[in-house]
């Protein structure tokens, strides 16, 4: 079960339900310059911030070799090198998703049953490297994602 906990945080890190998430501003911010030619940034009540989760996960800064899949990032040894508000697939703080948990054990759930009765494999019609479509907001894979569901004789 460690294993499949780790699986499923690294495939939220890699294509996390809501490449990105917005909040909005309550009281007056100031978000000051990195480097010297940028300005500060003056956020202001009612102001509202995209925030990339997507672009956060596939940052390098944050994940070494950050498009490879690699659950070992999540791994009891690892997961402590993973940076606060670096990892985010529901969001942070009192606004996060609160079906996140749900979520997770119910596609548990599923997977295990699906493996245990079932081999699975890619079909002719996956395109592998997979490709997110650029034309919807949600991670949909460009020419669908396609399986086959092969009956396990037990």
């Amino acid at each position: 079960m460690k294993y499949m906990d780790m699986v499923f945080s690294e495939g939220l890190r890699k294509w996390p339900p809501a490449p990105s998430i917005d909040r909005a501003c309550t009281k007056s911010y100031t978000i000051q310059p990195v480097r010297p030619d940028e300005k500060p940034v003056h956020l202001k009540p009612g102001d509202v911030l995209m925030l990339p989760i997507m672009g956060l996960h596939r940052d390098p800064r944050y994940y070494e070799n950050p498009e490879t899949f690699d659950p070992e990032r999540f791994s009891h040894e690892n997961k402590d090198k993973i940076r606060p508000y670096t990892y985010i697939p529901f969001g942070s703080g009192p606004r996060n998703c609160i079906g996140s948990r749900f979520a997770i054990l119910e596609a548990k759930a599923v997977l295990y049953h699906l493996l245990l009765n079932f081999k699975i494999e890619p079909t002719k019609r996956l395109s592998v490297p997979l490709k997110l479509s650029k034309k919807t907001f949600r991670n949909t894979v460009e020419g669908g994602f396609w399986l086959r569901l092969r009956k396990i004789q037990i």
